[in-house]
């Protein structure tokens, strides 16, 4: 579904977002067990070979169960995620494939203050290397598992969660919401 000019979402278990310009890039992979859906669902906008950027909101297995399918792409996380997942992945990625373990382990890179058009937006909470993408052009923000419509918020009982740190994490992206208007693409659908 189209959301904006050239922004597409994937509605899944986890959403997956595809924007084409202005470099092709994709935010959060989804999960291993929706990979054909996604799969299709991205074919019908741009071949997978065309993505030059995954970037991920965090390194749980929801959002990062098919980075695989991307095979140009560079693929992008926080430093404390990609530490948590090199250290401890089992943890909190135990429904991944060996390739994808593999992929986080050793391929990932960290994140830039921007890339792709979109500036990089640390909330940490749901886990400690939580981040947002904001597009400035389109107005939108893609918040990951850090906030979800209706003021539902992530989870910060998982392994590598810093639950004292969510509020403030949400606060920030509310008030950008409110002062810029954007439009808010969640990690998930509720």
């Amino acid at each position: 579904m189209e959301i904006a000019d050239g922004v597409y979402k994937i509605k899944g278990n986890g959403n997956v977002y595809v924007i084409l310009k202005p470099v092709p890039v994709v935010i959060d992979a989804g999960g291993i067990t929706e990979r054909s859906h996604i799969k299709k669902e991205i074919e019908k906008i741009i071949p997978l070979e065309k993505i030059k950027i995954v970037l991920l909101t965090h390194l749980h297995y929801d959002h990062v169960g098919n980075v695989e399918l991307f095979p140009n792409a560079k693929i992008y996380a926080d430093d404390e995620d990609i530490e948590d997942c090199r250290y401890n992945s089992k943890e909190f990625n135990f429904y991944v494939s060996e390739e994808v373990d593999e992929i986080l382990k050793k391929e990932l890179i960290s994140l830039p203050v921007e890339i792709g058009g979109l500036k990089i937006i640390k909330v940490p909470g749901h886990t400690r290397g939580s981040v947002a993408f904001l597009d400035k052009e389109r107005k939108i923000l893609f918040s990951g598992d850090t906030l979800f419509a209706n003021g539902i918020i992530g989870r910060t009982d998982l392994p590598n969660s810093v639950s004292e740190k969510m509020d403030e994490s949400v606060a920030k992206l509310v008030k950008m919401i409110k002062e810029g208007e954007l439009l808010l693409c969640p990690g998930h659908g509720y």
